[in-house]
């Protein structure tokens, strides 16, 4: 509000009047009582104007802000650019402000959107629709979303790729720590659906979503459930090879006296692992017999001991084709 600015940490309440920024390489994901959350991207800007037990409002000032909102009877939710009130009761949508533009896309849900000012248009946008909010004057037109572009194989370790869609003007990429992109780590924007990664990302498996954005900058479907490893800084020789009867081996480079942990799983966020050993000393292990067709993904974690340094990290997936 009035007060100085500051830097945010995990956790801190806020107060009605509190300004939220976020720079050009970072994210915010805001948690309310109810349950409801709301995500600014990089480059943003927004206004908690209320949070009480009935009503949440916020104002978007730039940038981009995508909410999901539960479902409860008597309580509203409404987000506010510098033209228009969107008020929903529970759904999940998008909303953007930027370089002179604004536009809504109702992922779930259904949204309507309030002139202000003075102004007359409104319209009632149902899911899996958007709306380029436009200027003062000029038509409402509610159209359907761009369908989801399908993903490619990664062309490398640094790159992610997907089918082009018609009708799309432009891509946007995004990934996360978690699987409902609340924990946002890097995203782009570029005029082909081809996004070429830095390397400033932690070693790690991240969640990607792709969308295409149509000629007036409204934002289509979002493909998901799609894993992407983040290689070392450093990288460090690391494979997954078939042995045969149904056994892998996988290996790393590693100095000697380290102490690993590794770990198996069917799933990238590892909640149900089947293989973990930790405690031995090892450049790699053998797995198996593995049951296919499946994809699997392994993790493997060096610290030696009394090593106050980051612990290198390893990663990475293979196909199992075979029965």
């Amino acid at each position: 509000a009035a007060d100085p600015e500051q830097q945010l940490a995990a956790g801190t309440a806020l107060a009605p009047g509190d300004v939220l920024t976020t720079g050009r390489d970072s994210f915010l994901t805001v948690g309310f009582a109810d349950g409801s959350r709301v995500v600014l991207p990089s480059s943003s800007s927004a206004r908690l104007v209320e949070a009480h037990g009935r009503r949440t409002q916020l104002e978007l000032i730039s940038g981009r802000v995508e909410s999901y909102v539960e479902k409860q009877r008597e309580r509203e939710f409404e987000i506010r650019t510098r033209s228009f009130a969107l008020g929903v009761k529970g759904t999940h949508f998008r909303v953007r402000s930027e370089d002179g533009a604004e536009t809504l896309e109702v992922l779930e849900g259904k949204v309507k959107a309030t002139e202000l000012g003075g102004g007359n248009r409104s319209a009632e946008v149902a899911a899996l629709e958007g709306v380029p909010l436009g200027a003062a004057g000029s038509a409402l037109e509610v159209r359907s979303l761009l369908p989801a572009p399908a993903q490619r194989a990664p062309a490398g370790r640094n790159t992610v790729a997907a089918e082009a869609v018609a009708g799309a003007a432009a891509y946007r990429l995004q990934l996360a720590a978690d699987a409902s992109f609340l924990r946002l780590a890097t995203e782009s924007r570029e005029p082909v659906p081809r996004f070429a990664l830095q390397g400033s990302l932690a070693t790690g498996f991240y969640h990607t979503r792709v969308s295409a954005l149509d000629a007036q900058g409204v934002e289509g479907q979002a493909s998901e459930g799609v894993t992407f490893v983040a290689p070392p800084q450093h990288p460090m020789p690391s494979e997954a090879r078939a042995a045969g009867n149904g056994l892998w081996q996988i290996r790393w480079t590693t100095r000697q006296g380290q102490r690993h942990t590794f770990e198996l799983a069917r799933t990238p966020d590892f909640a149900s692992p089947l293989v973990a050993e930790s405690g031995t000393y090892m450049s790699g292990v053998t797995v198996g017999p593995l049951e296919g067709p499946a994809r699997y993904y392994w993790r493997c974690r060096e610290q030696a001991e009394g090593e106050s340094s980051p612990p290198a990290e390893w990663g990475g997936s293979f196909e199992v084709t075979s029965p």
